[in-house]
Parts: C-alpha cells; structure tokens; sequence
C-alpha cells in the first residue's frame, strides 16, 4: 500500500499547477466570473443546476459499499448525481494530481496520508476548517487520532472516513494441527535475545516432517511454513517497532528531515533483517517481492508457506477470499522495550479546490464523513468507521464471515504511531524502501541501510524535490 510510482519531480508538478491555474483565472476573467477556488467561501450562491459530481477513490471492494451509500445520498439530494472514478492505487497520485493540469479533476477524491502534504502545498485540496464548524461538526466522535493526520496549523482537510492499524493473522488450522493456542497475552520481543516473541515464532516454524524449530531434529534447510515476513515497509512491515524500542521515521508531521538513523531503529532493524533471519523463523526477504515489499506475502499466506500474515486490516476481504480453506483469526504485534505500538493510518476525502460545484461537493463529503455513510460501510464489512461509536458494526460484520478482527480495535486503543506526513513523503518511503532493500537481503548492514535511507528521505522531504 505504500509503493507510489513518481512520474514527475515535484516542482515540474508545481509549475505545470501555476500554469494551469493562470489560465483558469485568466479564463474566468474573461467571462466576468470568479475562480472556482473562491467559491470555498460563504458569499456565493450555491449552484442552481443539476451539480453531476465525480468521486475518484482505488479501492473495487469498498467502490460496492460506497456506491450503496452514495445511493441513499442521492435520493436525499435529488438535484446531485454521483459517478464513482475508479483510479488503481498504483497510478492514482499522479493521476489525481494530472487532472488538475488538464482540468478535469474529480469533486471529490480519496487522500491517503502520503499524498496530504503535496496536494495541500499545490493548491489542490480545499481546507474545510470553516464548513465543518457551520455544519457544528462534532469531530470529537471520530477515533483519536485521525483528525490530527489530516490538519496542517490548525487547518482541517477532510473528514475522517476509516481507519486501519497493523497485526498479525494467524491460520487457525495450522495452530491447531501443531497444537499451538493463539496468544492470550501480548507477546514481548527485545533486540538482545527475541523475548518471548521469538520463543513463540520457534513453535510455529515447520519442516517438511513436522518438526517445529524449537524440536530437536529441526530441518532448517527444509522448512515448509515459516512463523512470519516481515516486510520493508514502514506501515505494514517495520514501522510498528521502529516506537516500541524508542525509535520513529519522523519526529513530527511536517519535519523537514527524518530520525531513521538513530541506535534504537539500528537494533530494530537488525533484530528484524538478522535475528529472526539467523534463527530460521523469518521467510527469506527475498520471497517477499520487489525489495522485500510484501507484494507475495499475502499469497504466501494463503498458500500455507506463512504461519502469520502480518499487515493491516485493509487486507480483511482479500484474505477472506483467499483462505477458504481455513479459519483465520488475529492477535496484537508484539510489545518491545518501549510497549506496544502500531502505525496508525485513515483517509479521508479531499475536495476539490477545481470544483464547479463547491457547495454540493461539500454536502456530499459531508455525508460521507457523517454517521449514516459509516453505518453503511462499517455493516457490509467494507471499512473500520471513523466515527468510534460505529467501529462494532466492522467486527460483527467479518465475525459471521469466520474472521476474528478484534486485535485491530484494540490496537487502535493503544498506542499509536501516526503515519508519517511531510512534503516529499510518498517518494521519500519509495527511496527508503529501496535503500533498505540490502540490509533485508543480508547483503548491507542496518547501520548502512538507515544511513542511506535517511540520506535519501531527508532530500526529499527538505527540499520538495
């Protein structure tokens, strides 16, 4: 989820949007009208016409819960219609920010935190800090959190919509022919020995004769199942500890460098890349895909060569399609010396600064971020609810489909690490990852790796290059 293809520097992207914006100022002096930007305010008229909105999103399951929605929203408003724009992920920022040049930019459209701090500095994403206090908006109902990942000096971007934090699926037969219980108590991992973490990721690493790693007699050349895979990833993979040993990839939303390069990521790191490599209990990274990204581990898991998938609750439909031959259940990552933690993401809906239509485009953002929207997403199984109150609706929903999802709720009751935000940020974790890539692959050092990538990062982000 976190790869983002970069098509062009960020300050061609700048250029191409001041040009842009020029002619459609120019345009609009010409015909005696005012910039579509200006009409974010409150003097004007709300449009008279039908208002034909487009909403780009990325997602093919969730478009089927939000077309239900935007259904019961269209009846309420009869002079709106909606068109759903599906963009896949892997095209969709440059695509987005592409339909602001040419001039067909969506209404409204998904902002994924990587993305905020571009789109708020081009321009092209409209703050709502004004419309959410007319509409007596009470965003104190939404999960902790999640209002904070999409503000910039006090300004507000968009209503949360979801959530998601980071834990481990397990496959409930699998456990049950090694006679192994799930966790009941979080487990605990330390940089000098593995704790107890790694005691446990022993028993559920198998050979082709079913010894366990912790069995005399253990095959580590013929392992069938490894225990985990870890990725290098700064959300579903390594993030989450970079914090439990007192470590971060950022400081603060909105630093103009990185911390990656710090002694407690060193010994995270290794411990992920080494330690658990060493005691045959970890997947070869170099299974997981392009630069050990994880792009193969959910197949992996499905296929039984994974005890545990360890990613975010995005991946619930997905796994539930593909693990119809077993049960699968979830449990909490691990605590480290500095307690437990998880990277905390949501998105939420951008508007358009290009809109014709500003005050129907805020309606239906509105709708979406508001409780009767959520009820429907978090009911069909399509989305964690950002409103608190609705988040049961999710896990009951995936309980009757044979999923326990409870672990991501209570990790989003604890600590919380909030995905790093900055200018730069969507190509500064594509350089991370590939700098990192050697130290998974055993070929670099941590110490090297985070050097470099903090090298790479810090460019990125100081100079919005």
């Amino acid at each position: 989820m976190t790869r983002r293809p970069v098509s062009m520097t960020r300050r061609q992207l700048l250029a191409a949007l001041g040009t842009a914006a020029g002619a459609v100022a120019g345009s609009a002096a010409l015909g005696g009208c005012s910039n579509a930007a200006a009409r974010w305010g409150f003097s004007g008229n709300p449009d008279s016409a039908k208002a034909n909105l487009t909403y780009a999103l990325w997602d093919t399951y969730q478009q089927e819960g939000y077309q239900k929605s935007i259904d019961q929203f269209t009846a309420k408003h009869p002079d709106i219609s909606v068109t759903i724009q599906q963009i896949p992920y892997g095209n969709y920022a440059p695509k987005i920010t592409a339909s602001f040049i040419s001039g067909n930019a969506p209404d409204l459209f998904w902002v994924n935190t990587p993305f905020l701090a571009d789109w708020i500095r081009q321009g092209i994403i409209a703050d709502v800090t004004d419309r959410v206090r007319a509409a007596n908006i009470d965003t104190s109902v939404y999960v902790e959190g999640l209002v904070e990942l999409h503000e910039r000096e006090g300004k507000l971007y968009g209503l949360p919509k979801d959530w998601d934090t980071i834990c481990f699926y397990y496959n409930k037969s699998y456990f049950q022919k090694l006679g192994v219980s799930a966790p009941t108590e979080q487990l605990e991992w330390n940089p000098d020995d593995g704790g107890t973490f790694l005691k446990f990721l022993r028993t559920i690493t198998s050979d082709s004769k079913g010894k366990t790693a912790d069995q005399p007699g253990f095959d580590p050349g013929d392992i069938v199942t490894y225990a985990v895979g870890n990725t290098n990833d700064p959300q579903s993979g390594y993030g989450s500890y970079l914090p439990m040993n007192g470590g971060a990839f950022i400081a603060e939303p909105y630093a103009a460098r990185t911390v990656l390069d710090t002694a407690p990521n060193r010994e995270t790191i290794s411990f992920l890349s080494q330690m658990l490599v060493d005691e045959h209990v970890q997947i070869p990274y170099g299974e997981l895909g392009p630069n050990a990204d994880g792009s193969s581990a959910l197949t992996l898991f499905a296929q039984g060569r994974l005890a545990l998938f360890q990613a975010g609750d995005w991946n619930t439909s997905s796994i539930s399609e593909l693990t119809s031959n077993f049960e699968v259940g979830t449990f909490l990552l691990p605590r480290g010396p500095q307690g437990g933690w998880t990277v905390f993401n949501g998105l939420t809906d951008g508007t358009s600064t290009a809109t014709e239509h500003p005050e129907q485009t805020w309606l239906l953002a509105e709708w979406l971020g508001g409780a009767d929207s959520q009820r429907i997403m978090g009911s069909g199984g399509y989305i964690w609810p950002a409103i608190e109150s609705l988040d049961p609706l999710y896990a009951e929903h995936w309980k009757k489909n044979k999923v326990d999802v409870s672990a991501f709720l209570t990790a989003a009751q604890g600590k919380k690490s909030l995905y790093p935000v900055a200018v730069g940020m969507a190509e500064a974790v594509s350089d991370v990852q590939t700098a990192l890539a050697p130290t998974f692959f055993g070929t670099a050092s941590a110490a090297t790796g985070l050097a470099k990538a903090q090298q790479v990062a810090d460019y990125r982000i100081s100079s919005g290059a």
